[in-house]
């Protein structure tokens, strides 16, 4: 391991439990075609972006998820909702900043955003 790697798995710690954590690195779903995917993610997106100073781990979070959503990608907002709730985000907050996006992406896309909020929420009940 790097210290970009180190970096990032300590960051990402905040945003999952350390069980998770160590499952990212030791059952990569994708690892017999892309093995160097899940250390880009971990070294780049975690230990360099995620790292960064100016904005705490529930801001971050916030706008990860909004980005995924406006990506239209449902297993990664999935994901960072999850990673936002144990960052310290409440459910009002994840809602309101979907119900956001709607003048901006539509509401299709913020209905299906929402539709996984709620299969988180009831998930973490």
């Amino acid at each position: 391991m790097n210290e970009r790697f180190t970096k990032g798995l300590e960051t990402i710690k905040q945003y999952v439990t350390e069980e998770e954590a160590a499952r990212m690195i030791e059952s990569d779903a994708l690892a017999d075609i892309a093995p160097d995917l899940r250390k880009m993610i971990i070294e780049f997106a975690y230990g360099d972006v995620y790292a960064r100073p100016g904005l705490d781990a529930k801001s971050r979070a916030l706008v990860v998820i909004t980005a995924v959503v406006t990506q239209g990608a449902a297993p990664q907002t999935k994901t960072h909702i999850q990673r936002g709730l144990h960052a310290g985000l409440t459910q009002t907050e994840v809602v309101e900043a979907l119900l956001q996006l709607a003048p901006y992406i539509g509401f299709p896309r913020v209905q299906n955003a929402l539709t996984i909020a709620q299969q988180v929420f009831a998930e973490k009940s």
